[in-house]
Order: structure tokens, then sequence, then C-alpha cells
């Protein structure tokens, strides 16, 4: 009779332990991701340590890199590596340049440019001048970086751009004239110089 009431007993209460168990097993997994003990029974299964690998669906695109990115962003930092590569004191200023040749509608490596072939960008100029561009040969004196910078930027604009005179080679005549003579090395300068802040 005892062994009738087990039986009976173990038939009732063993399918509703596993359901519970299963339950539970399925809620931590459901909740916390997949769970240490079912690592275990994994393991047993396998009978090695396999690790697990779990997948997630990746996050919807939200644009590419290139949108996000504007290409005039890189020319501030083309200027100033290019200046740091030469040791120029301009170097600090790399962004104002770039600035200023924006404002006045200059190509970004112009000033650059003129600034080598007239000074070695800067390291060969009058004490204290500020004059990297030769401006009256290098008889003008500027008061600052920032002053000499914007103003030999509004100057190309107004007294060369503004006139049609863009290139290196249409700018030569009245920003170097005696260049002009010698078969231009002035305007090739220039351009030598304006194709390696690219």
């Amino acid at each position: 009779m005892r062994k009738i009431f087990l039986t009976f007993i173990f038939t009732i209460f063993a399918p509703i332990t596993l359901s519970l168990s299963l339950f539970c097993v399925w809620q931590i997994e459901r909740t916390e991701g997949l769970p240490l003990l079912f690592s275990q029974q994994a393991e047993k299964v396998l009978g090695a340590k396999t690790p697990l690998e779990l997948y997630a669906a990746l996050p919807p695109a939200m644009g590419s890199v290139s949108e996000a990115i504007a290409t005039g962003d890189a020319r501030p930092i083309l200027i100033e590596q290019y200046l740091e590569k030469y040791n120029s004191p301009l170097s600090p200023y790399a962004d104002f340049i770039f600035e200023m040749s924006e404002k006045y509608g200059l190509d970004y490596g112009l000033m650059v440019a003129i600034a080598m072939c007239e000074s070695n960008v800067c390291k060969k100029i009058p004490a204290e001048s500020y004059n990297c561009w030769g401006f009256e040969n290098g008889a003008t004196r500027f008061q600052s970086w920032e002053q000499a910078i914007e103003q030999v930027a509004k100057t190309l604009k107004e007294q060369y751009y503004d006139k049609g005179l863009v290139t290196p080679e249409e700018i030569m005549p009245k920003y170097a004239p005696p260049s002009v003579e010698k078969g231009g090395p002035w305007a090739k300068c220039v351009n030598q110089f304006l194709e390696e802040t690219r």
C-alpha cells in the first residue's frame, strides 16, 4: 500500500516539479540572458567547455560616415600638418589661415604656398615683421600673425581675385613682376607648394 501511495505521489508531483523547473529556467533566460545553470548543462551535453555564442540583431543604419564628415573639414588639418612639417611659426594659426581663406574666397592653400616661396613659411622674415608673404619686398610690417594673415587674405581677394587674377600664373605679373622675365619661377614655386598642401 505504501508503494502504491508513493508511486501515486511521484506520478502527480514529478511532472509539476519538472514543469516548474523548466518555467524557472525559461524565466531566467528571458530576463537575464543565458544563465550559468544552462551553460553548465550545455557543458554536460557537449562533453567539453564550449563557449556559447549569442547573436543579436544589429541596430538600423543611421547614415554613412561620408555624410557625417564634410570634405572641407580636413583642409585646416592639411594646412596644420604642412606647416608643422616645415616647423613654421604659422603652425598654431592653421585654423585662422583656413578661416580667412574661406572668408575671402581664396584657395585654402594659396597663402601657405606663397609664404613658402617668399619666406620658407615665415622662417626667413625681417624680425618682428610678421611678413611671410614678401609684401613690399618684405618692407611691410604687421602688428601680429592674425593681422598679417587677414590683411594678406583681404589683399589677395581685393587686388587679385576680384580682378580675375586667380592662378599663380595670373597673380605673378602683379605680385612678383621680376619673376615674369625669368620664366616664371615664382608661379612654378607657388604651384608646387599648392600641390603639397593637398
